[in-house]
């Protein structure tokens, strides 16, 4: 049975959301369940995810490792696995219940391989289908005297496609547009339509949280909702750049943490995984690169983190990066950007649409949507900097590279200390050279290649279909 010091424990995960939320700073989006959440709850305004993929960002959350420790590297779907505990499966250990909802996008095997004993999934990912399903898991649950339960939930929201455009209850002429994008008709168009998507998110949400309430279960349930990574848009999704690492991180737990909280400080979604151990009367986990802020929570004392750190090593292509971000600071390395540091990288893998400020990789997601034909219609962009240096204060759009500046020497230096010291002790691949690919991946680059020509030519057959 769960009592105050263990308890029942609900993730929401919606797709690609990124940090598009009322309460996190975007006054168009419509998102009143969740922006309440947030004022009842507590909100950590500064939240980073190590990679801003799909499969990587997630193994990072159910691990407290990062994608190089825990084996997801790369998308599931592409022969990406987990080769640590996941979350589900050190709870059940605890004694937990464990239930998946929805979608997961971890393993390409039976959810149960993650350490789940039960999964609910009528068909559609839709937000609305699975928060049904879970609206019904906890009506069930209502009078049960059973044990601790643990479910995860994952929805299609808000990953495109939207909705059409003339579908959408959102005005292109009402949205706000990130200053990270440039103020075009088709981009606000796009907005549109991303709006939508969320505020449907957002309505699927508040029917949980209303059975949460009206059953009683809401007093003894931590909820909390986040996301993997950035938006499908240039410049966020599979980018290093804040919006496409920063994510939102809410908890809900009424009358054990404190309403109405915000914390300035840094964390990772590699954090969550030690958090909830913690909360569930676990044992400290050795070896993590997250860490605990359950401190916080309880208002005891907590050792700050420095720095938030990350990896990208393949999305459809093989593009590695690191990065490291202080409170003040952004550097990110790339390693594959010319012939002499790409030897022994498979041609075919490599990514030929790597970067500029739109793009780092080949996300089709990004490379074919409205925005990206709008910004980049031949579909070009400059390639990368092995070393690019942000001053986060003066430049919170990331958008002057300060490495080779002889002011920011000193940072510079100090930046790349940090980054050899997380590689170092995180044991990371590229300090010994190129990370090679599932064949499963391999098999799925050579249907999209050759890059540049195959992809030119995907997105005029999908522009010329809208």
């Amino acid at each position: 049975m769960s009592t105050p010091n263990r308890p029942n424990i609900l993730i929401l995960l919606p797709h690609d959301l990124g940090d598009f939320l009322g309460c996190y700073g975007h006054p168009s989006v419509h998102s009143p369940s969740i922006d309440r959440m947030a004022k009842e709850g507590v909100v950590f305004t500064h939240c980073f995810t190590p990679s801003p993929e799909c499969s990587p960002s997630r193994g990072c959350l159910f691990t407290g490792l990062m994608p190089h420790q825990n084996g997801l590297m790369g998308l599931s779907n592409f022969g990406w696995s987990l080769r640590v505990p996941h979350l589900a499966e050190r709870l059940r250990d605890l004694g937990y219940a464990t239930h998946q909802f929805g979608f997961q996008h971890e393993t390409s095997e039976p959810a149960e391989a993650l350490g789940y004993q039960h999964t609910h999934r009528d068909g559609s990912i839709r937000a609305d289908v699975v928060c049904r399903d879970i609206c019904a898991f906890l009506r069930k649950k209502e009078d049960s005297d059973e044990q601790p339960w643990f479910a995860c939930a994952g929805f299609s929201h808000v990953h495109r496609r939207w909705a059409d455009a003339e579908k959408s209850s959102f005005s292109a002429a009402d949205v706000d547009v990130p200053p990270w994008l440039p103020d075009k008709p088709e981009v606000r168009r796009d907005l549109a339509r991303f709006h939508h998507d969320i505020s449907e998110l957002d309505a699927a949400v508040d029917t949980v949280r209303q059975t949460l309430e009206e059953t009683g279960l809401g007093k003894n349930t931590l909820l909390i909702f986040t996301t993997d990574h950035g938006a499908a848009f240039p410049g966020a999704k599979a980018t290093l750049y804040d919006p496409g690492i920063h994510v939102p991180l809410i908890l809900h737990w009424p009358g054990h943490v404190e309403g109405g909280t915000r914390h300035d400080q840094l964390v990772s979604n590699m954090d969550v995984c030690p958090s909830l151990i913690e909360l569930a009367g676990g044992s400290p986990l050795a070896g993590l690169a997250g860490r605990s802020f359950a401190p916080l929570l309880k208002g005891e004392a907590y050792r700050e983190r420095e720095s938030v750190d990350g990896a990208l090593f393949y999305d459809v292509a093989y593009d590695p990066m690191h990065y490291v971000r202080t409170a003040t600071h952004k550097y990110i390395r790339s390693f594959a950007v010319d012939d002499q540091e790409a030897v022994g990288v498979d041609p075919e893998m490599r990514s030929t649409f790597a970067a500029g400020r739109w793009i780092r990789v080949d996300d089709f997601d990004v490379l074919t949507s409205p925005t990206w034909q709008a910004l980049a219609p031949d579909g070009t962009c400059p390639l990368p900097e092995k070393e690019e240096l942000y001053d986060l204060e003066n430049d919170p759009m990331e958008r002057t590279n300060l490495a080779g500046n002889a002011a920011a020497e000193a940072v510079l230096q100090n930046m790349r200390c940090r980054l050899q010291d997380m590689m170092t002790a995180t044991e990371s691949p590229l300090l010994k050279g190129h990370v090679p690919p599932p064949e499963k991946q391999r098999a799925a680059a050579r249907g999209y290649g050759p890059r540049t020509e195959r992809s030119l030519e995907e997105i005029g057959r999908r522009k010329a279909l809208q």
